[in-house]
């Protein structure tokens, strides 16, 4: 269990990042949503659509590259980072232009795009992030990546309650945003010194060919996996409201909370990954079938006990005006199951040198999510987007698990599925049961029933059900791992 004991230390630091500053920005996103309404937030939620799509662009998607390769060859991390600082420092300032141009062509009102305009720089620090943080997850230094995060997030979001409840506007608080943003680039800096030693710029050729090889296909697979995240969000704001825009933004915020979990997994799985296929595919067929138990494990309770709960969940968070994102919740959630699966999988593929083909999947989703929102936005509005992202995210999965099995191996999906199935289900009913309790009392309820479906079901081993406190005896024992 050393391995998982890494894994999960790593996976840990990642997903307290990336649940709390969700958590933490749910006051921003609540405020906002009182503050400047239903369309307030849908402008809110529009200007980081364009910057997810764009924001890749200006990193490259060398992220996932520089992560594998410094795990191959950590006395290279600087040559690594800092060679890749230079292919990211012109895309930034290509992807500015470009972001502020297509914005003004779309015609929206003058107050997005003065937001959109002050924003749009943030992309150049957030490369310089990107590449750092990269490097830390590769010298499983996760934690540096926590430390980096939160405080950023937490005075990002003080400085934006502030700013409104003084009764300023869009742009002020993208204004904030971006200071914060700076801030972060300053501290992940001093922990990758800290981590690597002080940085030696030194040109490698053999890097740059290597370098303008490898980017096309990893900047192609963040920009079409951000355009299918992306894409709903501007085709409503075109063909629906604004105001469309606010509740489908109110729905796919919860379940990005959901998200953050196998992100943070699948991040820390990289350097196991790449190890473990070098080793052979025997052992990385082992480590990605219990990878996909665990998440198929987290994700499907998740699912079913927020489509049961999905309209007290909604009014408690945003309000009433909000109850029409109730629906949208229901079945959005269970998005989070395929998407899950996918971020393991595409980790796979990326650890075995098959990035190309994720690519390929990648450029087949976001075309197939492009023609599904095109043709069921007009029909069902908000809804349209929901369903849209939910078939294309379940054929997203078959294409990559059909090309894993045909060239890799096999996943035995009938031993790690139907277990948490059965203890989720009896879960499900309970959850129903006692919907007239309180929602916390009822999902603690539901949480802890759940265990013990599957600690009876046999769905979690002897070792799987002391792992936890052994991690927390050698975090204790090892208070600088």
């Amino acid at each position: 269990m050393a391995q998982w004991t890494s894994i999960a230390k790593n996976a840990f630091a990642l997903a307290i990042t990336n649940i709390i500053n969700p958590v933490v920005s749910f006051a921003l996103v609540l405020l906002i949503s009182r503050y400047l309404g239903v369309k307030g937030l849908g402008e809110y939620s529009l200007i980081f659509s364009y910057i997810g799509i764009f924001g890749t662009l200006a990193s490259l998607g060398l992220g996932s590259y520089l992560t594998r390769e410094v795990a191959r060859h950590p006395r290279e991390v600087h040559d690594y980072v800092m060679n890749a600082a230079a292919f990211g420092a012109a895309a930034s300032g290509v992807a500015v232009v470009t972001m502020d141009g297509v914005m003004l062509l779309m015609g929206y009102e003058r107050e997005v795009l003065r937001a959109a305009f002050i924003y749009s720089f943030s992309m150049v620090v957030s490369t310089g992030i990107y590449y750092l943080d990269a490097a830390l997850r590769a010298a499983e230094k996760s934690e540096f990546i926590a430390l980096t995060y939160l405080p950023e997030n937490c005075l990002r979001v003080a400085l934006c309650v502030l700013l409104l409840i003084q009764g300023y506007g869009i742009v002020s608080l993208f204004i904030a945003i971006l200071s914060t943003r700076v801030l972060a680039l300053v501290l992940i800096f001093f922990f990758y010194v800290r981590t690597a030693g002080r940085p030696v710029w030194r040109i490698r050729p053999d890097l740059w060919r290597v370098l303008a090889k490898e980017a096309p296909t990893f900047t192609s697979i963040v920009i079409f996996s951000s355009l299918y995240n992306s894409v709903d969000q501007i085709m409503l704001s075109k063909l629906a409201t604004i105001d469309a825009v606010g509740l489908y933004s109110a729905s796919n915020r919860l379940v990005e909370v959901w998200r953050t979990v196998p992100i943070a997994f699948s991040g820390a799985l990289l350097p196991f990954l790449t190890t473990e296929f070098a080793r052979g595919r025997e052992e990385l067929a082992r480590l990605c079938a219990t990878s996909l138990r665990f998440v198929f494990m987290g994700s499907l309770p998740i699912a079913i006990g927020t489509t049961v709960l999905s309209d007290q969940i909604i009014v408690l968070i945003y309000g009433e005006k909000f109850a029409g994102a109730s629906a949208l919740l229901a079945v959005q959630i269970f998005a989070l199951i395929p998407y899950s699966m996918v971020l393991v999988l595409a980790t796979v593929l990326i650890a075995t040198d098959n990035q190309r083909i994720d690519l390929t999947i990648n450029m087949v989703s976001a075309g197939l999510n492009f023609l599904l929102n095109f043709l069921l936005i007009p029909l069902f509005a908000e809804m349209g987007a929901v369903l849209a992202t939910l078939v294309t995210i379940i054929i997203f999965n078959q294409l990559q698990y059909m090309y894993i099995r045909r060239n890799l191996f096999s996943i035995p999906f009938l031993r790690i599925i139907p277990r948490p199935a059965l203890a989720a289900v009896g879960m499900g009913f309970l959850t129903y049961f006692l919907r007239d309790w309180n929602v916390f009392a009822n999902v603690i309820t539901s949480a802890a029933a759940y265990l013990g479906l599957l600690i009876a079901l046999g769905g979690l081993s002897r070792e799987e059900i002391g792992f936890l406190p052994g991690l927390i005896r050698r975090r204790k024992r090892e208070p600088n791992s």
